[in-house]
This record gives C-alpha cells, structure tokens and sequence, in this order.
C-alpha cells in the first residue's frame, strides 16, 4: 500500500534533529559518490504585470536508504516591490486558496511508490535544517548568539533547527514589520524555550551574534557585508538577500551544490531569480564548495576568526536538491508507519502492466 501523508501528519512526527542527521547522510554519500542528484529545473511562464506561472521540480538518490524521490511544486509568483525594496511572493490559487506541492517517495529495488507527501513543512523543514547542518559544521564551536533576518514562512525552522545542535544564549530577530516581528519572537520563544528578542535595525541584529542567518524573500540584499566582524558564520535561503561585500569577505563559501538550477522562460523575458545570477571573479570562484565536502571534514572553517557564508540557494537561485527531499521525505515516512499515520491507498492504482 502506498501512504498519503499531510502537512498534518508531518508536523506530528519531523523532528529537527532527526532531519539534520537524515540529511548529513545524504549530503555525505553525495560527495562520496553515492548518492546521486538531478539540479533543480525551474518553468516559467508569464502571465504579465510581474505574475509568472512556476513549475519546479528536483530528484535524487540516496543508495543507502533505498530510497528515490521527486519533489514537484505548481506555483504562481508575484514580483514586485514594497517601500522601495524587490520581493516575490507566491500566490495560493489554488481551489481555496491552497497552494500545490508534493514529493512521491520510491523504492528503489522494488520501483514502487511509498508515500506521497504534502511537501510545505517538509519543505521549510528541509531548508531550516539544512542551514543548521551548515552551521554544526561552520560555525564556531562557541557559537551561541543569533541574529535572524525575517520572520516569515522560512524565518521559525531555522531557529528551531539551530537550537536543536546548540545551546543558544542570545536570539535576537530584525523584520521589517515590527508587528510581526514581535508576534513571531512570542510564538517562537516558546516553541525553542528560549526567549527571542525583537531587534529595532538588521544592523542591530547582526552586531555582536555570532551566527546570522538569513530568512527572507527578499530580491534586494537585506544585510551590510560591512557589518561583518572576523569569526561570524552567515546563511541564506536564496542569494538575493546577499550582497557582494558579505560575498566577498567570507573565507569560505558553501552551497548546496556546485550543479546550477535550470530555467526555462521566453527569450528576453526572464524572472529575478533567473536573470540576475550573481558571476563570481575566479578569486571568488576558488573559495566555493560544497555542503557534502563540508560534512566529509575537507572543507570548512580553517581558523576562528574567519567568516563563513553558507548559501542555501547557491549563489544564482534556489537550489535544492533531490537527495534533501529523499532523506527527509524517507525519514517522515518511517516515522509515519511506525505511528500508523496517514491514509493507504492500494499500490496497484499507481502501477502498471503496460510498458511505460
């Protein structure tokens, strides 16, 4: 029988930290060799006035758990601006005002199909995990003072995430709403049990937090890499919240994946995210690896003062990788059977004698 699983039933059985260890398996095999990913495609259609239809999708092995999966998402995306500042938001019009993504789970020696899952809290999930994963590796051992930038959909699993691997003794949050600012800082205090403190300024944030992270959707730069002091690690969802400067002065930077995100669009008439990738000068170039090289010790923070970036987007647009939403998708489903959660349907209605 293949499983069906909500939102719902992922919010009762994902864990931060089993996330983070399902995806340090898998960004590890990657770079060893094992595990095997196809870059995220991105579909762009025009509807006009700054509204795009967007069909992504992004695939990916990983051997050792057995398991293969696609994530697929069909989405509607505004671009447009709010005081001055470029920002994308994504539109749920779907049948009451739903959105549309899911991930299919196979097995990889039998071909089936395990579960298909809603993916928004896997996903968001994923990301805020993935950003910790970065910073168990890159940050410094003594790190403990966060500063987050936003406070929307992305914004709380990266909190929740990094207080699972660290004991955090400052959490400070700059939005550039207050009133949400400060809802979020109530919610999520008590979710962490650790009181977050709203700051007045993104600079405000930053000074003095030995991580930063970034969690916005934003397509103009919302930190100073000026702001930067010697020994801070900084991550980002998507690189358009960063600006040249933090680029330039991080010692190293860390991406998901060194394979581009692919976009396809009418000619002359690209999104944000697809016309201004950011072209690194070699000098650059030379300090980009990969999270997996990271996880296997090659790679990574040299000495305590260095600055550390990870780009959870790469340095063009988002970038996430099949293998993430394998191990994580893996990791609920199991939860999910042992709890005897989500609804069965018969196998067989999802197979097939014909060839295909």
């Amino acid at each position: 029988m293949t499983l069906l699983l909500t939102n719902e039933d992922v919010l009762r059985v994902l864990e931060p930290r089993a996330c983070i260890d399902a995806l340090e398996v898998a960004f590890g095999d990657l770079a060893s060799g094992e595990a095997v990913n196809r870059p995220r495609s991105h579909t762009y259609t025009p509807l006009g006035d700054g509204h795009w239809y967007l069909f992504k999708s992004m695939d990916g092995s990983v051997p050792r758990l057995g398991v293969h999966a696609i994530r697929l998402s069909s989405d509607h995306t505004h671009e447009h601006a709010i005081d001055g500042r470029r920002r994308r938001d994504k539109i749920p019009l779907a049948p009451g005002a739903r959105f549309v993504g899911l991930v299919l789970l196979f097995d990889i020696r039998t071909l089936e199909p395990l579960a298909i899952l809603q993916d928004g809290e896997l996903q968001r999930m994923r990301v805020g995990c993935t950003s910790a994963l970065a910073a168990k590796h890159l940050a410094r051992p003594d790190a403990r003072r966060v500063a987050l930038i936003g406070s929307g959909w992305q914004a709380e699993t990266q909190l929740a995430a990094l207080a699972s691997i660290r004991d955090l003794d400052d959490v400070r949050v700059y939005s550039r709403r207050s009133d949400a600012a400060e809802a979020f800082a109530r919610r999520v205090s008590e979710r962490i049990s650790r009181p977050v403190r709203v700051a007045f300024s993104a600079r405000e944030a930053v000074d003095g937090a030995d991580i930063v992270a970034c969690a916005t959707n934003s397509n103009d730069p919302v930190i100073d890499g000026a702001w930067l002091a010697p020994g801070q690690h900084v991550s980002s969802v998507q690189s358009h919240e960063l600006d040249m400067a933090t680029i330039e002065r991080a010692d190293v930077i860390v991406v998901r994946s060194a394979d581009p995100a692919t976009f396809h669009h009418p000619p002359g008439n690209a999104p944000i995210e697809a016309a201004e990738v950011k072209h690194l000068a070699p000098a650059l170039e030379r300090k980009v690896v990969e999270l997996g090289q990271v996880v296997r010790g090659r790679a990574g923070r040299r000495a305590p003062e260095d600055i550390t970036l990870f780009t959870g987007g790469g340095l063009g647009a988002s970038s996430g990788l099949g293998i993430q939403f394998a191990a994580v998708a893996d990791t609920i489903y199991r939860a999910a059977r042992g709890m005897r959660l989500g609804r069965e349907i018969p196998t067989e209605w999802l197979t097939e004698t014909a060839k295909p």
